[in-house]
C-alpha cells in the first residue's frame, strides 16, 4: 500500500513539473475540440435549413441528421488536425518529460534521490501517456455531449469515435516511443529533433534511392507494386489502418497489432538505452561513442547516392546509350561522400577541427557508395535477369499496356471503387500456363537485350517493342513485380500472345466487359446506365434488357479472340456504356430542389468481325452497319493530305531543323517561314459514286488505334472531313460534320492522285 501511495505520488509530482504540457492538452482536446464541434453543427443546421423546404419532414429530418453525422465523424474520427495535433504532442512530451537527461546538475540531482531508476522512468513514461488519453477522453466525452444535444448521434458515429480513438493512441505511443529513443541516444535537444527526424524518413529516403536507381539502370523494373512509404513507420502503419476503416469500416487487427508491436520494440529499446546511458552523456550530440560511426555511414551512404541521382537528372545521363557525364556522377557523389562524413564529425564533435578526424569513416562510406552504384551499374544480383523457373510459379498476371481499351474503360472493383488495369489484374487475373509464359518472357528479353546492346530503335522494321508489366504470384507466397518488352511482330511471339492472351483467364482479369463485377452492376437498382452502339460517329441507345443480353452474348464470343485475330481485325463498332451511382451522403442544393453528388464509370467494348454471334443479334435489333457511314447522309467529303515526306523535304530546304518530324515541331514552324508553301493539299468530293469509294475505306479516327499490338491502323497522312447534309438525323444528333481516317492500304487511286503534292 506505501509503495502504490509513494507511486501516486510521484506521478503527481511529476505532473506538477510538466503542468505546462498538462495544459496544451487540456486547451486542445477538453476546450478546442468541443468549440470546434459545436461551431461545425451549428454551422451544418444553418447551411441545412434549405432541406426543411425542399422536401417533407421526414425526409429532411433524416438528411439533416446525415450531414450533422457526418461533421462529427469529421471532427471525431480519423481527423487530420487530431492526427498533427497527436503527433506534436507524442513529440513534446516524450522530449520534455526526459529533458532532465541533457543536464548534468539535474542527472546528479536525480540520482541523489531515493528513487530506483527503473520507477523514474515509469513514473515520466505513464505520465506522458495519461496526459494524452484523459484530455482526449473528457474532450471526447463532452463533444458527444454536444453532438447528443444537436441529435447529431448515432452508432456509426460512437463506432468511428471510439476506432479513432484506439488508432489514434496507438499511433501516440509509436511517436512518443521514437522521441524517447532519440532522446536517450542524443545529449542535446537539437541534435535529438535531428535524431527523431532521421527515424521518421530515414527508410523513406532509401527507398526513395532504391527505386531512382532501379528505374535509371533496370529495363525490366515497374513502378507498379513499388512500395516507397516506410515499412517501419508509426505513420505508415496507421495509414494502412485508416485505410482499411475507410474501405471496410473495420479497425483491420492486423495493422493494429503491427503498429502496437511496433511501440512495444521502440518503447524497450528506449528503456534499454536509458538504463545503460552514462551520465557523463550530457550535453554530447551521441550518447554511445560505439554509435557514431555506424550512425554516419547509414546517414552518408544514401545521402550521396541521392546526390548521384540528382545528377543524373541534371544530364539525361542514360548508361544504356552513353557514359556521357558520368564524370560529374562520380564527382559530386564523391563530394557528398567526404562532405557529409566531414559535417556529421563536426556535429559529433561541436568543433570544426573535427572535420579532418575520422577520415576511416569517409574511406567506408565510399567504399559502400562505390559498391552499390556498381552492384547497379552492373547487375552483380541479376535484376534484369530474373525470370522464375515455372514449377516455382503459382500464377501470373500479364497486362500489356493500353490493349483493347475500345474508347476507354475504366477498372473497378466489385464495390465500384477504381482500379487501375495493373491492380484490376492482380486481383482477377490468374495465368496458369506459366510454360508458354515464361517462353515468351525469355523470348522478348533476350531480344530486347540484344537490341538495347545494339542501340536499335525500339519501333524500327525489325518490330515494334511494346510493354507490358508482370506479376509473378511464387509458390512461396511471393510476389514479384517486372516489366517486359514484347516484340509484337515477332512470329513466335505472336503464337505464344495467341495462347496467353486467347485464354479465359487473361479475358476474366483483362477484357472488363467479361467481369463479374459489371455483371453485378447491372443487376443492381442504384445504378443507373446508358448503353448504345455505334461507331463512335453513329451511336444508338440500347436499352438495360437489350444490353444485358447483347454482352451475355459478347462474353461467348470473345473465346474466339485471341492476339492475332484481335491485331489483323478492326472493330466494326463499340458498345458504349456510361455507369452512375448517386452517393446517398452527399446532398447539396441543386436548381430543381434537393441533388446528389454521383460517381460514374465509362467503358468501351469493342466489337470485332468474328464475333459473329453478338453482330447476328445487333442485325437482328437493327443496330449494325454494314459501312462505316451513311451515304444518305454525306453531303460531301474533304480529304486532306498532309505530304509528310514531300514537308520534311521543303523543311530540309529551307533550313529547317532536318531532324524534325511531321507530325511534331515541323508543321508549328513551316508554316511560319517567309515564302513557304505548306505540303498540305486539300481535294473536295460531291459525286456519288467518288464519295461511295471513299465510305468503303474510311473510319472514325476513334474507333480505329494502333495501341498494343501495332495492329490495324489508319493512314497517318491522310483524314476526311465528311460534311453531313443540314437536314440529315446524324446532323441532329452529332454536328456538322465529322473526321474519318482511311484505313492502311485503302486510299483510293483517284485521291492519292489529287492529294498528292506537286511541286
Amino acid at each position: 500500500m506505501t509503495s502504490k501511495s509513494s507511486f501516486l505520488v510521484s506521478l503527481k509530482e511529476n505532473s506538477k513539473r510538466r503542468l505546462w504540457v498538462w495544459v496544451i492538452s487540456i486547451l486542445m482536446f477538453v476546450l478546442i475540440l468541443p468549440v470546434l464541434t459545436a461551431f461545425g453543427l451549428g454551422g451544418v443546421a444553418r447551411g441545412a435549413e434549405w432541406i426543411w423546404e425542399a422536401t417533407d419532414a421526414a425526409t429532411a429530418k433524416q438528411l439533416v441528421h446525415q450531414k450533422l453525422a457526418e461533421m462529427m465523424l469529421s471532427m471525431l474520427g480519423f481527423s487530420g488536425p487530431i492526427v498533427f495535433f497527436s503527433t506534436i504532442l507524442a513529440v513534446v512530451s516524450g522530449v520534455q518529460g526526459f529533458s532532465y537527461l541533457y543536464s548534468r546538475k539535474k542527472i546528479d540531482f536525480y540520482m541523489g534521490m531515493p528513487v530506483k531508476k527503473s520507477k523514474r522512468f515509469l513514473v515520466i513514461w505513464i505520465n506522458g501517456i495519461l496526459l494524452y488519453i484523459v484530455p482526449y477522453m473528457a474532450g471526447l466525452a463532452v463533444s458527444l455531449i454536444i453532438g447528443a444535444g444537436n441529435k447529431a448521434l448515432d452508432g456509426e458515429v460512437l463506432y468511428t469515435a471510439a476506432s479513432a480513438f484506439l488508432a489514434n493512441l496507438c499511433l501516440y505511443l509509436g511517436v512518443y516511443h521514437l522521441a524517447i529513443l532519440a532522446l536517450m541516444m542524443t545529449g542535446n535537444i537539437v541534435i535529438t529533433g535531428f535524431g527523431f527526424l532521421v527515424f521518421c524518413f530515414y527508410e523513406f529516403m532509401v527507398r526513395y534511392t532504391l527505386v531512382g536507381y532501379k528505374q535509371e539502370f533496370f529495363d525490366y523494373y515497374t513502378y507498379y507494386g513499388t512500395k516507397e512509404t516506410p515499412g517501419l513507420s508509426p505513420f505508415t502503419m496507421y495509414g494502412n489502418l485508416v485505410n482499411v476503416f475507410d474501405y471496410k469500416n473495420v479497425i483491420d487487427v492486423k495493422y493494429l497489432f503491427f503498429l502496437l508491436l511496433f511501440s512495444l520494440v521502440v518503447g524497450l529499446i528506449s528503456y534499454g538505452c536509458y538504463l545503460k546511458r552514462p551520465a557523463e552523456a550530457a550535453g554530447k550530440a551521441m550518447t554511445f561513442g560505439i554509435t557514431r560511426p555506424f550512425i554516419k555511414v547509414l546517414i552518408t551512404v544514401p545521402t550521396a547516392l541521392v546526390a548521384g541521382l540528382m545528377v543524373f537528372d541534371r544530364v539525361n545521363m542514360d548508361f544504356n546509350d552513353s557514359k556521357e557525364g558520368i564524370g560529374w556522377v562520380i564527382f559530386i557523389t564523391a563530394l557528398v561522400v567526404v562532405l557529409g562524413s566531414a559535417l556529421i564529425q563536426v556535429i559529433y564533435e561541436f568543433d570544426i577541427k573535427g572535420a579532418l578526424h575520422k577520415k576511416r569513416d569517409i574511406l567506408i562510406s565510399g567504399a559502400l557508395t562505390a559498391f552499390i552504384f556498381i552492384a547497379f551499374q552492373y547487375d552483380i544480383f541479376g535484376y534484369d535477369d530474373y525470370i522464375p523457373s515455372p514449377d516455382k510459379i503459382e500464377s501470373i498476371a500479364f497486362i500489356p499496356e493500353n490493349y483493347e481499351q475500345g474508347t476507354g474503360s475504366m477498372y473497378f472493383d466489385s464495390d465500384g471503387s477504381y482500379l487501375t488495369a495493373e491492380g484490376y489484374a492482380e486481383k482477377y487475373m490468374y495465368l496458369q500456363n506459366t510454360d508458354t509464359l515464361c517462353e515468351l518472357i525469355k523470348l522478348s528479353m533476350d531480344g530486347h537485350n540484344e537490341a538495347v546492346k545494339k542501340n536499335e530503335d525500339m519501333e524500327a522494321d525489325k518490330g515494334h517493342w511494346s510493354y507490358s508489366t508482370l506479376i509473378y504470384r511464387l509458390k512461396g507466397g511471393r510476389t514479384v513485380y517486372r516489366a517486359l518488352w514484347v516484340n509484337v511482330d515477332d512470329e513466335r511471339s505472336g503464337q505464344l500472345l495467341d495462347e496467353i492472351i486467347g485464354s479465359d483467364e487473361f479475358k476474366k482479369g483483362y477484357m472488363i466487359g467479361n467481369s463479374d463485377n459489371l455483371n453485378r452492376m447491372l443487376e443492381k437498382e442504384t445504378y443507373t446506365i446508358t448503353a448504345s452502339y455505334g461507331n463512335t460517329i453513329y451511336m444508338e441507345r440500347m436499352s438495360l434488357n437489350e444490353l444485358k443480353e447483347l454482352l451475355e452474348i459478347y462474353q461467348r464470343d470473345l473465346a474466339l479472340a485471341n492476339f492475332s485475330n484481335v491485331k489483323n481485325n478492326v472493330p466494326t463498332g463499340v458498345i458504349e456504356l456510361a455507369v452512375s451511382e448517386e452517393l446517398p451522403w452527399s446532398v447539396y442544393k441543386g436548381a430543381s430542389g434537393i441533388a446528389r453528388s454521383t460517381r460514374g464509370w465509362e467503358l468501351g467494348i469493342n466489337i470485332y468481325p468474328f464475333y459473329e454471334e453478338s453482330i447476328a443479334y445487333l442485325k437482328n435489333h437493327g443496330y449494325y452497319m454494314d459501312t462505316q457511314l451513311k451515304m444518305e447522309d454525306i453531303a460531301s467529303i474533304q480529304v486532306v493530305n498532309d505530304n509528310s515526306e514531300a514537308a520534311r523535304k521543303l523543311a530540309k530546304e529551307q533550313e529547317l531543323t532536318g531532324d524534325v518530324s511531321a507530325e511534331g515541331v515541323f508543321y508549328s514552324t513551316a508554316s511560319k517561314v517567309a515564302g513557304y508553301d505548306s505540303a498540305r493539299v486539300y481535294a473536295d468530293y460531291t459525286k456519288e459514286e467518288q464519295l461511295k469509294e471513299i465510305a468503303e475505306g474510311i473510319y472514325p479516327q476513334e474507333l480505329v488505334q494502333s495501341d498494343w499490338d501495332w495492329g490495324k491502323d489508319l493512314e497517318k497522312d491522310y483524314r476526311a472531313v465528311i460534311y453531313f447534309k443540314a437536314d440529315s438525323p446524324i446532323t441532329k444528333y452529332y454536328g456538322a460534320s465529322a473526321t474519318y481516317g482511311f484505313l492502311e492500304g485503302q486510299v483510293p487511286d483517284f485521291v492519292r492522285e489529287d492529294t498528292a503534292y506537286k511541286e
